[in-house]
């Protein structure tokens, strides 16, 4: 019987695609990162650093099988690894400011969505879709003179098909662990009331910190004219943001926000968060497909441990995105313990390494678990929080509540 194969067609643009096949290709996959309005904001906002390719995989009668982008992108090698790499790295990077960044090929995108961008058909065969698409990331690795590529981040159910990339040299890891709101609750009200009784209660008195410091939410579209409310001084609190976070995969450039605005006009939603006319908190979101993704904020820190002004954007982003027929509502990484209280699921994601060239692998090996995490990503149980510091006696009711809001602001993440 003859072998299954696969041929991959390659387009530099979402443009040059054929976008109702594609649609119909990743509307299974129910993955809004997929979408083409998406990617185009994408590819726009960040062609200065990023080169995209689109590509979709035929079986021998034309029929399209699946469909995925790889991006070329810069990306520091330390970035998941141990704190004395991340440190040794730093260090040696005030002599030699391009040690361990490298530039490497994505099967994905160049920006951080806790999720894959791989759409695969019904009825394929994976070893021979695994064969075509190790084949065309090498063949872009080489032309575009990536070192490493990396297919990310895919969950248990994906990644234990995508595990026969092994036989092709890849080396896996585990990523983030991605958290998820599961739940058609069709309003905040209904979510709040499934809560028990301390979570409400935490819920309602981050709101009225809120409130009594005088701020203000506005739920916005991208049509809502983004352009005149992310500015590049409210963007630099997304940058103040990024700059605390312990994973920094990418900095998304303030063209990004416009550029989705301009591209999802109705399914991309911003939080607006003021203290009179000046913005000191945002996030943005986008919606679709029965699903509503939060990728990313910024807030002004200074008005952070008074306000519960991170968690307040969470909140508002939550109750923006619980509306009739939405199903799961996708939140990130990290802030763990925080995630975990408010009902969030979450998983590990797996991502797979190797290098361009196959001698190279047995150079990468010796580095790869010093720089990236190989557990078990099936069976792990959840990054644990940081354990709190046990507080002084206080003098007086004053000191108890701000140690107790100290001690509540260290299970802030990014």
């Amino acid at each position: 019987m003859k072998p299954t194969t696969y041929q991959c067609e390659l387009y530099e643009s979402i443009d040059d695609v054929d976008q109702e096949e594609w649609r119909e290709i990743c509307r299974q996959t129910n993955n809004i990162s997929l979408d083409p309005r998406f990617l185009k904001a994408v590819e726009i906002s960040f062609a200065a650093e990023s080169k995209i390719w689109y590509a979709i995989f035929r079986d021998e009668n034309g029929r399209a099988v699946a469909a995925t982008c790889f991006s070329r992108f810069m990306v520091d090698g330390s970035m998941m690894a141990p704190s004395t790499i991340q440190n040794l790295a730093s260090r040696v990077r005030r002599v030699w400011s391009g040690f361990m960044r490298l530039p490497i090929l994505l099967c994905g995108l160049p920006i951080s969505m806790c999720d894959h961008q791989l759409a695969i058909a019904e009825n394929v065969d994976d070893e021979a879709l695994l064969t075509a698409l190790d084949a065309t990331a090498i063949k872009i690795a080489r032309k575009a003179r990536c070192r490493l590529i990396s297919f990310k981040e895919f969950p248990p159910a994906l990644a234990k098909r995508m595990d026969r990339l092994s036989q092709f040299g890849f080396l896996k890891a585990r990523s983030v662990y991605a958290y998820h709101l599961e739940g058609e609750y069709g309003s905040f009200d209904k979510y709040l009331a499934s809560r028990n009784s301390s979570t409400r209660q935490n819920i309602k008195r981050s709101f009225r910190r809120f409130d009594e410091a005088g701020l203000t939410c506005e739920q916005v579209l991208g049509r809502d004219g983004i352009e005149h409310l992310i500015t590049p001084e409210v963007y630099e609190l997304y940058v103040r943001v990024l700059e605390r976070a312990d994973v920094k995969f990418e900095r998304i450039p303030l063209a990004f926000f416009h550029e989705l605005a301009r591209q999802m006009p109705d399914d991309s939603h911003y939080t607006i968060i003021r203290k009179g006319e000046k913005i000191v908190g945002f996030g943005c979101a986008v919606a679709g497909l029965g699903q509503h993704s939060l990728i990313v904020m910024g807030l002004d820190d200074a008005w952070n441990r008074d306000t519960d002004l991170y968690f307040n954007i969470v909140y508002r982003g939550i109750q923006d995105a619980l509306v009739p027929g939405v199903r799961v509502i996708h939140i990130g990484a990290a802030a763990d313990e925080f995630k975990q209280r408010i009902g969030c699921q979450g998983e590990w994601l797996s991502i797979y390494v190797k290098t361009a060239n196959s001698w190279g692998n047995l150079f990468m090996q010796q580095i790869f678990k010093l720089c990236l995490d190989t557990q078990d990503a099936y069976n792990a149980p959840p990054p644990s929080s940081p354990q709190k510091p046990t507080p002084k006696p206080a003098k007086s009711a004053a000191d108890t509540n701000r140690q107790k809001l100290e001690l509540e602001s260290l299970t802030i993440g990014k």
